[in-house]
């Protein structure tokens, strides 16, 4: 035995001398984590970080779906049965009972309900992600942005999952069935995308101020009613001013877009409306990812 630890010790001693002579001990290629890129280029920063971690991103959506599943008799078929549980409940109470002239009504608050709820989940789960993941963080680091960013995307599959149930609708009350039916998952993403900005923006906040996921949970049940949830860009139009006003609510293209492809036609929103989302958008995920990446490395240290 002690043979062979004056064995083991020659040859080591052996290899660091030889190291020494053939160059430095230790490699100084380590690429250091964590830089701050400049903050106009911080969009473009986080759109790549994202590309390089899609692998990741994709099998935490991955885990994220099936822990929510897991235990569940039905399993993934509750994303379509619950949709097409409220569609039943929806056409008993606004048609049956409330006697509302347009058979459709109870549908279109279905698709309301289905595309904010999207945005509604997408954003809460985007601004406690850095506090749901610490202890991840305390771990091992990989780029933050990829806790919210894994939150939306887990939600937009489990959105475009529910929106299973609007074929049997579209051969129940005989739509036709059109081209412009991918409207439905085109509002789908729109709303996960209007998400993102605001969620990215309040989500190293809510690491010092957990005030924050609180206002916003406020936020989400508020906007319920003054998004077109409960009613249509057609009914706003017929209110006058206040209408008008309300047709400039970021959430009323994609919920309106989805109703136009559930009816199998163009959408008849005009083209400024729809460039006011698509810049409100824009705007936010300028702002958020300017903000995330700027101040996520000093708030996780309130984790």
């Amino acid at each position: 035995m002690r043979l062979k630890k004056n064995i083991g010790l020659r040859l080591l001693k052996l290899s660091l001398s030889r190291q020494s002579m053939d160059g430095p001990l230790y490699d100084t290629n380590v690429v250091e984590v964590g830089l701050k890129p400049p903050l106009l280029t911080a969009p473009i920063y986080t759109v790549k970080e994202v590309v390089k971690n899609k692998f990741l991103i994709r099998n935490l959506v991955s885990r994220e779906i099936r822990g929510k599943y897991r235990n569940a008799l039905l399993g993934y078929t509750w994303t379509f049965i619950e949709p097409a549980l409220l569609a039943v409940v929806y056409y008993f109470l606004f048609y049956m009972l409330a006697g509302n002239p347009d058979e459709l009504y109870a549908m279109w608050v279905l698709i309301g309900i289905i595309i904010w709820g999207c945005f509604g989940k997408s954003l809460q789960a985007a601004v406690s992600s850095l506090t749901r993941n610490k202890n991840t963080i305390h771990l091992v680091y990989f780029p933050r942005i990829v806790f919210p960013m894994t939150s939306i995307m887990a939600n937009i599959v489990t959105t475009m999952m529910s929106c299973v149930v609007i074929f049997p609708i579209m051969l129940i009350f005989n739509l036709p069935f059109t081209v412009y039916v991918l409207l439905i998952p085109a509002s789908v993403f729109l709303a996960g995308f209007l998400a993102t900005g605001v969620g990215i923006l309040l989500a190293p906040l809510n690491c010092v101020y957990r005030d924050i996921e609180h206002l916003v949970r406020f936020i989400v049940r508020a906007g319920f009613f003054v998004s077109p949830v409960m009613w249509t860009y057609e009914m706003a139009l017929e209110r006058g001013i206040y209408g008008e006003a309300a047709v400039y609510n970021p959430m009323l293209t994609p919920i309106t877009l989805a109703r136009h492809g559930l009816e199998g036609h163009a959408t008849t929103l005009p083209t400024e409306i729809i460039l006011w989302t698509l810049f409100f958008g824009g705007l936010m995920w300028l702002l958020g990812s300017i903000a995330f990446e700027r101040y996520e490395r000093r708030s996780v240290k309130y984790l």
